[in-house]
């Protein structure tokens, strides 16, 4: 189903997601402090705007420095005006990423479910294009697609998960019209009147290779539905082919479930999510030591998150191999950082990994033990 690959890239853009989204609250933050300090533009009082705008810069200097060092600082000695300022832009700052963090805890669940979702639609459009066909025709007598027609699972699925192509005819008279009606593979096969159960396969897996998942027609439907279509369309792919290849010897079609192993997918990817985040600073100390003439916040942004995504992941999922987490994590980032990403973050997490065996802090069990030699 729905593999640990794509689980960690969820994660991984999630995570992604937050620290950005915590840098806008920190500017919202400063926004907060810099109103705090503006002219009352009631008072009769005379307003000394020098003074207010020092004492402006003092509190953003100083909660600047809180940010990044994660220490708070001794308000002892300041200003009344800077502590209150202090404290409202502190509140803010943390209400907002809390309310942030719960947000792509569920998020990360969702985007992966509508990888799902986006499966069960594209087999319900492969029976829906196939209604706009002549009939009868090859097409509406393609074995696949009746078998498709009569799957209870199917029917199960889409009624569970309220999937069905009921509003969007347009869409559909349109693929037919633009990218099906027209096509000469698809006319040749439409042409021969008696097809073997490779060739109707093959044809759907073509119409679904070239058509569904790469068409510009389809790629603007589906991104409005999902904004990681584009990312999920390998996936897609394989489950889709994995669901009507066999029919060639079992005559059936296999419709995936999200079953129990997905409530244990689940737990990996919110628990891996809520450690990276609730470990930073520990993550980031186990990092800093290999990074030689690298600062931290130097690195790139994509790969700062995949390294303590996957020393979070080291540390906290012992019966997950090592190796299975640095080459995955090293895969994902030759897909999603720059081109020397996989050297970089292969050779840091090499070392961290050599640095926690050293202090018995990496301890792996069960499948775990395997390959980590």
């Amino acid at each position: 189903m729905l593999n640990r690959r794509l689980v960690r890239i969820r994660v991984m853009q999630a995570l992604y997601a937050f620290e950005k989204a915590k840098a806008a609250n920190f500017l919202l933050a400063n926004d907060l402090i810099a109103e705090s300090f503006a002219p009352d533009l009631n008072s009769m009082e005379k307003q000394d705007k020098n003074k207010l705008q020092g004492l402006q810069k003092l509190t953003q200097s100083i909660f600047q420095d809180e940010i990044k060092s994660k220490i708070f600082s001794d308000d002892a000695g300041l200003p009344s005006s800077v502590k209150l300022a202090m404290a409202n832009a502190r509140e803010l700052y943390k209400l907002k990423n809390k309310k942030d963090l719960e947000f792509f805890s569920l998020q990360i669940i969702l985007d992966a479910e509508k990888v799902y979702d986006l499966y069960i639609y594209l087999l319900a459009l492969l029976i829906e294009i196939s209604l706009k066909f002549d009939t009868p025709s090859a097409m509406t007598k393609n074995k696949v697609i009746l078998a498709l027609k009569s799957s209870k699972d199917l029917e199960y699925q889409m009624l569970k998960r309220s999937i069905n192509w009921e509003n969007e005819r347009v869409f559909v008279t349109r693929i037919y019209n633009e990218t099906l009606k027209n096509n000469p593979h698809i006319q040749e096969y439409l042409e021969k009147v008696n097809h073997s159960a490779e060739e109707d396969v093959a044809i759907l897996k073509y119409i679904i290779k070239n058509i569904f998942l790469k068409k510009e027609e389809c790629a603007e439907f589906f991104e409005k539905m999902h904004i990681y279509w584009v990312e999920d369309t390998d996936i897609l792919r394989t489950m889709l082919f994995h669901s009507i290849q066999g029919y060639t010897d079992t005559e059936k079609v296999e419709v995936e479930k999200l079953d129990d192993l997905w409530e244990d997918t689940k737990d990996f990817m919110k628990t891996l999510f809520r450690t990276t985040v609730d470990q930073d600073e520990q993550l980031q100390a186990y990092l800093v030591p290999f990074l030689k003439n690298w600062e931290i916040d130097r690195i790139i942004e994509t790969d700062r998150v995949l390294l303590k995504m996957a020393v979070s992941e080291l540390i906290n999922f012992p019966s997950v191999p090592v190796k299975v987490t640095i080459n995955e994590i090293i895969d994902i980032s030759k897909s999603y950082s720059s081109a020397k990403s996989g050297n970089f973050v292969n050779g840091i997490l090499d070392s961290v990994v050599k640095e926690l065996q050293a202090k018995k802090i990496l301890k792996k069990s069960g499948r775990g033990m395997i390959d980590n030699k």
